[in-house]
C-alpha cells in the first residue's frame, strides 16, 4: 500500500522497523526494501547511501549467490552510491542464470557518465544495443551532465561521442531526447533549430547544407557481395531450409540469364494486400517496371503457378519458382547482388537477420547503406499503393561539414526493443557549432 501511494519514506520506516526487531527477511523482501530507495533516488541523504551498501553487503555475507530479481535491485540501487563499481561483478552473477536487460544496463552507465568513468557506459550501452534494445532516458540526462563536466571544447567532444553512437547502431532518436540535446548545445554556442529535410534533394532548410549521398565503388560493393554470399548464403543454414539441387538450379539459372534491373520477391508481394485478388499487386509492380524498360525477375513458390493470372506475370517477367518450403530471402539477395551493384530489389522483408548473420558492425553498416539504395517498398495509403523509391540520401544521423543532422521520431512509451526505421524522417534537428564563438 505504501508503495502504490509513493508513501516511500514511511515504507522504508516499516522495514527498518521490521530489521530492528529481528523479523525474519527473505531476499525478495529485500530486495523491495532497496528498489524503495530507487524511487526517491532524487532525494538520496547520505545515510541512505550507507543502507544501501549496507543492505548489499548484508546480502552478499548471507548469500553467495542472488536471484535475478533481487540482484537487479541490488544493481540498479548500488548504482545510486558510491561503490556503483560493484554492480559489475553482479552483472556477472546475474548472467549465469538470465540476460541482464535494459533496466541494468542503463543504470551502470548512468552511474558511470555521473561518475566520470566513460569507458564503462560505452561498454554498458554496447551491451544493451547489441542485445537490440533501447537505453532508459536517464542514461542521456547523465551522459548531458557528463558532458558539461569541463569546458566548451570538452562539451563539444563528449556530445558528438553519443552522436555517432547512433550513428554506428543505427539508432533514431525520440523527439524529447534530442531536443534535450539541442537544448543543452545552445548554452555552448551551437545554432539549433527543428528542421525539414527533401527527400529527393537532400536539402536541410534550415542551414543549406546536403545530406550525404549514398555511394558505393565497385570495390566496396564487391567487397560487401562477397561477403553476404560467404556468409549470409554459404555460411548460414540455408542448405536446411533449401534443396541443394534447386540452388545449384538457381545459380546457373542467374549466370545465364543475369543482369537484371529489378528482383522481386513474389511471393512477399502476393500476400501483402489480402482484401484484393491474389496476385493483383504482383502483376501491377512487374507491369510498373516492365513498362519503364527493366528487365524483371520475380521469385516465387512453385504453388503460385496454379493460379490462372500467373501467366501475365510470366509475359513480362522471367521467372524462378522455388520449393514451397524454401527460404526465398537468400534467393533474393544473391540474385540482386550477382547482377552487379545497379540491380535492384522489391519487398518488404527487412533482411534483419542477414544483416545480423554479417557478425561485423562496419559490414552491417555497409549492407544497410546498401539496402538504404536498393531496396524498394510496397506502400499502402488512403488514396491507394505506391512504390517507395530506394533512398539516394543517407536517413540517419550525420555531420555534414560542421553541421549534425539528426532525425528524429515520435516517442513509443511501450517501446523496449531497438526498431530499425526504414523510413526517411520527417522529423529532423541541425545542430551547428560556432568554432569562432567557442573557442
Amino acid at each position: 500500500m505504501c508503495v502504490n501511494y509513493f508513501h516511500v519514506n514511511n515504507a522504508i520506516a516499516y522495514f527498518k522497523f521490521l530489521k530492528e526487531n529481528n523479523y525474519s527477511l527473505n531476499t525478495g523482501v529485500i530486495g523491495k526494501y532497496l528498489k524503495l530507495y530507487v524511487l526517491k533516488q532524487n532525494s538520496l541523504t547520505d545515510a541512505d547511501k550507507i543502507e544501501i551498501v549496507e543492505t548489499y553487503n548484508y546480502l552478499r555475507q548471507k548469500y553467495q549467490h542472488l536471484d535475478s530479481v533481487t540482484a537487479k535491485e541490488c544493481i540498479i540501487s548500488l548504482c545510486l552510491t558510491d561503490e556503483w563499481e560493484k554492480t559489475q561483478d553482479i552483472i556477472e552473477m546475474v548472467k549465469i542464470t538470465s540476460s541482464p536487460g535494459t533496466t541494468i544496463y542503463s543504470a551502470l552507465a548512468s552511474a558511470a557518465f555521473r561518475n566520470g568513468k566513460p569507458d564503462i557506459a560505452w561498454k554498458a550501452l554496447t551491451d544493451i544495443v547489441l542485445r537490440k534494445l533501447i537505453p532508459n532516458k536517464y542514461v542521456y540526462l547523465s551522459h548531458l551532465q557528463y558532458c558539461q563536466l569541463e569546458d566548451a571544447k570538452f562539451f563539444n567532444n563528449r556530445i558528438e561521442e553519443m552522436f555517432h553512437f547512433w550513428i554506428k547502431h543505427s539508432m533514431i532518436p525520440c523527439d524529447k531526447i534530442i531536443r534535450t540535446y539541442a537544448n543543452t548545445t545552445i548554452k555552448y554556442g551551437w545554432s539549433t533549430d527543428r528542421t525539414t529535410i527533401s527527400k529527393k534533394t537532400g536539402n536541410c532548410k534550415h542551414c543549406g547544407y546536403f545530406l550525404s549521398k549514398i555511394t558505393f565503388s565497385e570495390d566496396e560493393f564487391q567487397e560487401l557481395a562477397k561477403f553476404v554470399m560467404d556468409r549470409v548464403i554459404i555460411g548460414s543454414d540455408i542448405y536446411n531450409k533449401t534443396n541443394p539441387k534447386e540452388l545449384l538450379k538457381f545459380k546457373e539459372f542467374i549466370e545465364n540469364t543475369k543482369p537484371f534491373d529489378v528482383v522481386i520477391d513474389g511471393l512477399n508481394l502476393t500476400y501483402m494486400n489480402l482484401s484484393a485478388p491474389k496476385l493483383l499487386l504482383l502483376i501491377n509492380v512487374v507491369e510498373h517496371f516492365k513498362n519503364r524498360g527493366k528487365k524483371v525477375l520475380v521469385l516465387t513458390r512453385k504453388h503460385q503457378r496454379k493460379l490462372s493470372e500467373f501467366k501475365r506475370v510470366e509475359r513480362n517477367a522471367f521467372v524462378f519458382l522455388i520449393d514451397n518450403l524454401s527460404a526465398d530471402d537468400p534467393y533474393i539477395l544473391y540474385a540482386t547482388m550477382a547482377c552487379g551493384m545497379n540491380a535492384m530489389f522489391v519487398s518488404s522483408d527487412l533482411m534483419r537477420q542477414h544483416k545480423y548473420s554479417l557478425q561485423d558492425a562496419d559490414l552491417q553498416q555497409k549492407f544497410k547503406k546498401w539496402q538504404f539504395s536498393h531496396q524498394y517498398f510496397i506502400k499502402f495509403s488512403a488514396t491507394g499503393i505506391r512504390i517507395q523509391d530506394p533512398f539516394t540520401y543517407l536517413p540517419i544521423v550525420q555531420k555534414n561539414d560542421n553541421c549534425w543532422h539528426v532525425p528524429c521520431v515520435t516517442e513509443d512509451l511501450n517501446r523496449e526493443t531497438l526498431k530499425e526505421f526504414y523510413e526517411f524522417s520527417d522529423k529532423w534537428y541541425c545542430l551547428k557549432y560556432n568554432e569562432k564563438k567557442m573557442y
